[in-house]
C-alpha cells in the first residue's frame, strides 16, 4: 500500500519574486533583516556592494542620484550611470571640500571667525559666521531631524560640562537657577504615615536631597537626566558578578547623559521607549583590587542595554518630537566664549597700554656700546630701586611708553555679550554682580525679577514633578496607594508677618482648620521638624496654671447673692464654711476697691 504524499502549498506569486530573502507564507511576510553581502543584489548595502555586484555582472545597470562637490568647491546633486558611476568610484578626483553648514564651526581653525593667533580648538559655536538668512535649517520634518546628531550631543554635553567648569558665567547661571529652584532642599509631606515613613527610608538610603541637588545642576548643564530604578533591589551598581548585593529599599542612581548613545523606540512613536543604550568607559585607575575571589580590573568599557522600565528620563528645552534635552547653556556657549575673549583681549589691551621700553643712544664706537650692553645686562631688565647709572654726556636714556594701546576703557563687546547671554539665561543682568547692572534702581530689579520669578517657577515644578515621579514608583513597587505634597523654597521673599496673620484670618474665619494653620506657619518659620499633634501635648504640658480659677466672673458680671449663715450646715461662718461660699469676682473686687477708698 502505497502512501501518498501531501500537496505543498502553492506560494504566491510575490515568492517567486524576491530572491535572496526568506518568505514566510503563512505570514505573507519576508525577513528583511540585514545579512552579509554574498553577491546578490538583496544583500547588497553599501556603496562598495553595488560596486562589486556591478563589476561581477555585466548586464546589472545603475541610476544613482549622488552628491558631488563643484569647482568652487560647494555641494550639488548629480545624477550618475553605470560606467560614470564606477569610474567615479575608482579615481576619485582631489577636491578642496568645504564643510556642511550643520557641521560647521566658525571658532575652529579653519572657520570663518579664527584669528591670526592661531586655532581655537573646541569651539563653542556649531552655528554659522552670523550672517543673516545664513542659519542652519532642517529640510525635513520628524524626530530624527529635529533633534540633535549624536556627535552633537555629545559635544553639546562636552562643551557645557566645560563651560560650567571653566566659564565664571556659565557657572553662575546653573547655580542660580539650582539656588532659586531647590534652594535648601525640599520637603515632602503626607497624611499616610506609613507611606511617608517609607519614604524617609527611602530618602536615606540613597541620600536623595544630595542627588536632587546634583540633578538639579546636572539638568541645567545637559538639558536632561536619567534615573535608573537598580533591578530586583539591587544596592550596588554591578556587571557580571555573582554576589549581588540586595536590600529592601530600592536605589536609585543618576547616569551621566552622554554615555547614552540612544533612546530606542518604536520608529513611529518615539513616545514608547524600549530601551537605553549606554556605552561608555569605566575610568581608569592605577591600583587594581580584589573582592574575595574575583579579581577589580582597573577599567572596563561598558556597554549596556536597560530596560526603559528602570528608566526615568527628565529632559529640559525639547519640542515635542525630540528624544533629548537640551542644556540651558546651549543657545549661548559662542556668545560665553565671545564674551571670555573680549575680557582677554581687553587685558591684553591693557598690559600692552602699561608696557614700557628704554631707547638708548651712545654717541661712540662699538667698543662703547658692546660695554654698556653688558654693564646693563648685569643688572637686569628692571633694575632695582635706589640704582643709579653713571655715564657721560654722549649716553642718552628715554622711557617709551606703548602709546598706541593707551585707550583700553570701555568695551562695547564685553556689553553686547552679556546682554545676550543674560536674554538666553533668562537672568537680569543685575543679577550677575557685573559693572553693567550696578546702575539699575529698585523699581527697574522689581521689573526685572518678575520674568526670571516666571522661570524659576517654571524649574520648580519640573522639579516637583520629578519628586512625585520618584514618589509614584515607590509606592507602586511597595503596593501602597498614597499621595504627597512637595514642598519648595519661596522664590519671592514676603512680609512673613503678614503671611502668618493671613493664615490666623483663615482660620478665624474657618476657611482652613487649625492642624494646616499650623503647618503653615511652622514653614514660614523654616521649622524643618514639625508635628501638629506632638506639638500640641507639649504646649498643654508647658502651659503655666492660669492666675484666677476659670470660675472667676468679670468685674462687670452681674452681682451674685451671698448665702445666709442659716443656708450653711453646721457652721457659723467659719473658715470651713468661708470656703464652701461661692466666691465672685464681683463682691471680691468690690469689696477691695471699696476697702481702698475708705483708706484714701
Amino acid at each position: 500500500m502505497s502512501k501518498k504524499r501531501e500537496a505543498k502549498p502553492a506560494q504566491p506569486e510575490r515568492a517567486k519574486v524576491i530572491k535572496g530573502k526568506e518568505f514566510d507564507p503563512s505570514r505573507y511576510e519576508i525577513d528583511d533583516r540585514a545579512r552579509p553581502f554574498d553577491g546578490t543584489v538583496a544583500t547588497a548595502r553599501t556603496v562598495a556592494d553595488v560596486v562589486k555586484l556591478a563589476e561581477s555582472d555585466k548586464n546589472i545597470q545603475i541610476d544613482a542620484l549622488v552628491l558631488h562637490t563643484d569647482n568652487k568647491g560647494g555641494y550639488k546633486f548629480k545624477r550618475l550611470k553605470r560606467e560614470s558611476f564606477l569610474e567615479a568610484f575608482r579615481n576619485p578626483k582631489p577636491v578642496k571640500l568645504l564643510p556642511m553648514r550643520e557641521n560647521s564651526d566658525p571658532f575652529l581653525s579653519d572657520g570663518p571667525l579664527a584669528t591670526a593667533g592661531g586655532p581655537l580648538p573646541g569651539g563653542y559655536s556649531s552655528a554659522n559666521a552670523g550672517l543673516v538668512g545664513d542659519d542652519y535649517v532642517p529640510l525635513l520634518g520628524g524626530p530624527f531631524n529635529k533633534q540633535l546628531y549624536l556627535y552633537d550631543f555629545q559635544k553639546m554635553c562636552a562643551l557645557s560640562f566645560q563651560a560650567y567648569n571653566h566659564d565664571p558665567f556659565a557657572r553662575a547661571i546653573v547655580h542660580i537657577t539650582r539656588d532659586f529652584a531647590l534652594g535648601r532642599g525640599y520637603r515632602v509631606d503626607s497624611q499616610d504615615l506609613k507611606a511617608l515613613a517609607l519614604w524617609h527610608a527611602f530618602e536615606e538610603a540613597n541620600d536623595l536631597q544630595t542627588q536632587m541637588d546634583q540633578f538639579c545642576r546636572e539638568s541645567s548643564i545637559y538639558g536632561e537626566h536619567l534615573w535608573w530604578w537598580l533591578p530586583d533591589n539591587q544596592t550596588k551598581i554591578t556587571y557580571q558578578t555573582q554576589n549581588i548585593p540586595t536590600g529592601k529599599i530600592p536605589r536609585v542612581r543618576l547616569m551621566d547623559p552622554s554615555a547614552c548613545w540612544e533612546v530606542v523606540t518604536y520608529p513611529e512613536d518615539i513616545t514608547r521607549v524600549l530601551n537605553y543604550t549606554f556605552i561608555y568607559p569605566t575610568q581608569y585607575q592605577i591600583f587594581g583590587g580584589k573582592d574575595g575571589d574575583e579579581n577589580v580590573p582597573t577599567t572596563k568599557f561598558i556597554i549596556q542595554q536597560i530596560p526603559a522600565s528602570q528608566i526615568m528620563h527628565r529632559k529640559l528645552n525639547s519640542v515635542s518630537n525630540e528624544k533629548r534635552g537640551r542644556s540651558d547653556l546651549y543657545p549661548i556657549l559662542g556668545d560665553l566664549k565671545r564674551l571670555r575673549d573680549s575680557v582677554d583681549y581687553s587685558l591684553l589691551a591693557m598690559q600692552k597700554a602699561t608696557a614700557w621700553a628704554i631707547d638708548t643712544t651712545i654717541e661712540g664706537s662699538i667698543d662703547d656700546v658692546a660695554n654698556y650692553a653688558s654693564e646693563q645686562e648685569a643688572l637686569g631688565t628692571l633694575p632695582p630701586a635706589g640704582s643709579e647709572f653713571v655715564h657721560t654726556s654722549k649716553v642718552k636714556r628715554e622711557y617709551l611708553g606703548n602709546s598706541g594701546a593707551s585707550h583700553g576703557g570701555d568695551n562695547l563687546a564685553f556689553e553686547w555679550c552679556l546682554n545676550k547671554i543674560a536674554a538666553g539665561a533668562q537672568i537680569p543682568i543685575s543679577y550677575f554682580g557685573t559693572h553693567v547692572g550696578g546702575g539699575a534702581t529698585r523699581a527697574s530689579a522689581l521689573v526685572g525679577t518678575e520674568p526670571v520669578a516666571k522661570k524659576m517657577r517654571g524649574r520648580q515644578i519640573f522639579i516637583e514633578e520629578t519628586i512625585r515621579k520618584l514618589w509614584a514608583e515607590l509606592m507602586r513597587r511597595n503596593g501602597m496607594d498614597a499621595d504627597c505634597e512637595v514642598t519648595l523654597p519661596e522664590l519671592l521673599s514676603q512680609d512673613r508677618s503678614a503671611k502668618i496673620k493671613d493664615v490666623k484670618l483663615a482660620e478665624d474665619c474657618g476657611y482652613i482648620a487649625r492642624s494646616r494653620a499650623a503647618t503653615i506657619v511652622a514653614k514660614e518659620l523654616e521649622i524643618t521638624e514639625y508635628d501638629y499633634d506632638t506639638e500640641k501635648v507639649q504646649i498643654a504640658e508647658e502651659q503655666d496654671p492660669p492666675l484666677f480659677p476659670s470660675t472667676i466672673a468679670p468685674l462687670t458680671a452681674p452681682a451674685q447673692a451671698e448665702p445666709t449663715p442659716s443656708a450653711a450646715s453646721g457652721s457659723s461662718g467659719g473658715a470651713a464654711d468661708a470656703d464652701k461660699r461661692p466666691a465672685t469676682a464681683n463682691t471680691g473686687n468690690l469689696r477691695r476697691a471699696l476697702s481702698m477708698g475708705k483708706g484714701a
